[in-house]
């Protein structure tokens, strides 16, 4: 009886002390709940001043992953390292894969036509991406409309308006596939010490000032220039006068295109293309006077380039002049930093930019912004996660730090960001100024976007490499053109 007694007692007490012990598990799993669900911290971060739906719970998307392809440019390394942070506060794990423009477009076509939504957020380039595949992308005015989604951090008025109908429209008005995300345009670089060096000697030879930027300075001026910096400029300053992007790549297209437009001429004579665009084209003008004229001024400026970059794209005019071996080139704004902190000490600091020289008409500054879209093949769950991550990528604290940033430059689809911006900036980033003249209506130019321009770009592209290559006459050039993209209508 007392062992009976014993053992139950004994039985009683773990019993107790079992539940004492369930009770304090059981109370710190509760506090270990209640400090996962605290919402973070925002002070200090990218979302310091980013205004939430009410109630919404930033980590509502927590464990999701988000693939981003991308073309490997300034936007993106900077975008690359701030999406660390926005992983951290959401839990949405947001792969960003940056590559070349060839593979760039190769990856999106087979993504699209395999209808595989591998990748989950879209650079949508206007006129390789937008054009061809916004069937394939989601419309975003649900998530717009959405008051329980986070919102785009700008009123749409506050985008330039000519950057919403080429970066988030086609065809018309009423469905927005993308948001704009950059505004990369080309402009002119030049080197401020040999033109400051040497001006006195040129105005001597030839009669004037030859400073890059005016109304008056033509694209005749530019081939004289080029010219008179190869035989006067010694080597150990540049080596050439200048320098082209005339490799068979997306890159003769646009560079040739700042001609054309300088001379009046275009593509096609249909206005829409080059706005919001169209599917097809009504009216083919490459055999316009204006267009043989463009492209006789562009081989001569080919014939006095260094000879290598007859093979050059952007990427290597780009490197050719930051290592001090061109004193001219044309290329997309957001490289002055970079070029502006060479490793060469007579063009670090020394990058001068003005808008392209000018032709009969006008001087036309080539538009590359692009935006960034959904897959329409994500999932639903997906998809919100990537809208989450486009109203941050696209508000006006991240545009402002990519353009600050010590690598950065790239300039904002927003108006009201420049507002922010003190003189001292304006002054250490002379390239801002540039690209906002660039901007304006008679400087500005945008390409065509046809939803089947990519064979038309790529007949366009092997024609005028074979013109500089093979010495071909621009008339015999032109009259090929038109019959072969007749044949693509």
């Amino acid at each position: 009886m007392k062992r009976l007694v014993v053992f139950i007692m004994g039985t009683l007490l773990i019993l107790f002390v079992f539940m004492i012990n369930q009770k304090e598990l059981l109370s710190s799993q509760d506090k270990e709940v209640k400090t996962v669900m605290e919402p973070p911290v925002l002070e200090g971060t990218t979302f310091q001043n980013f205004v939430f739906p009410d109630q919404f719970d930033i980590r509502k998307y927590d464990g999701v992953t988000l693939n981003f392809i991308v073309e490997n440019n300034i936007n993106a390394n900077i975008l690359s390292r701030e999406s660390e942070e926005f992983t951290k506060l959401t839990g949405i794990n947001v792969k960003i894969r940056p590559i070349d423009y060839d593979t760039f477009i190769q990856k999106i076509n087979l993504d699209f036509i395999s209808e595989t939504g591998e990748y989950q957020l879209i650079y949508a380039d206007p006129y390789q991406t937008l054009n061809r595949f916004h069937d394939d992308l989601e419309v975003l005015n649900p998530y717009i409309d959405n008051k329980d989604l986070p919102q785009l951090q700008m009123a749409k008025n506050d985008f330039f308006a000519s950057s919403l109908d080429v970066c988030s429209y086609f065809g018309d008005r009423d469905n927005i596939y993308a948001v704009p995300f950059d505004s990369t345009t080309m402009i002119m670089y030049y080197r401020k010490d040999v033109f400051e060096d040497f001006k006195d000697a040129f105005m001597r030879s030839k009669g004037y000032d030859w400073t890059p930027g005016g109304d008056d300075f033509t694209w005749d001026k530019y081939i004289e220039i080029s010219e008179w910096i190869d035989k006067y400029v010694p080597n150990e300053i540049v080596e050439y006068g200048s320098g082209q992007m005339s490799q068979a790549h997306n890159s003769i297209f646009c560079e040739f295109s700042n001609v054309l437009a300088s001379y009046g001429g275009n593509f096609f004579a249909d206005e829409a293309i080059s706005s919001v665009g169209q599917t097809t084209f009504n009216q083919l003008t490459v055999n316009s006077d204006a267009f043989v004229e463009a492209l006789e001024t562009y081989k001569n400026m080919t014939k006095v380039a260094a000879p290598e970059s007859q093979n050059w794209n952007w990427t290597d005019t780009a490197e050719a002049f930051k290592e001090g071996r061109i004193a001219m080139m044309f290329n997309w704004d957001e490289n002055y930093t970079a070029l502006n902190d060479s490793d060469n000490f007579r063009v670090n600091g020394n990058v001068g930019t003005c808008i392209l020289p000018t032709g009969p008409v006008r001087s036309a500054n080539i538009y590359g912004g692009s935006g960034i879209g959904i897959n329409r093949y994500a999932s639903q769950r997906e998809k919100e996660a990537a809208w989450f991550y486009i109203t941050w990528a696209t508000s006006k604290d991240m545009q402002l730090r990519i353009l600050t940033d010590p690598t950065g430059g790239s300039l904002p689809t927003i108006k009201s960001a420049y507002e922010d911006l003190d003189q001292g900036f304006y002054q250490k980033h002379p390239q801002v100024e540039t690209v906002l003249k660039a901007w304006q209506p008679d400087h500005i130019y945008y390409r065509p976007k046809l939803e089947n321009f990519y064979s038309i770009e790529q007949i366009i592209i092997e024609e005028l490499h074979d013109m500089i290559a093979d010495d071909l006459d621009p008339k015999t050039v032109s009259e090929t053109l038109q019959e072969q993209i007749m044949r693509e209508k």
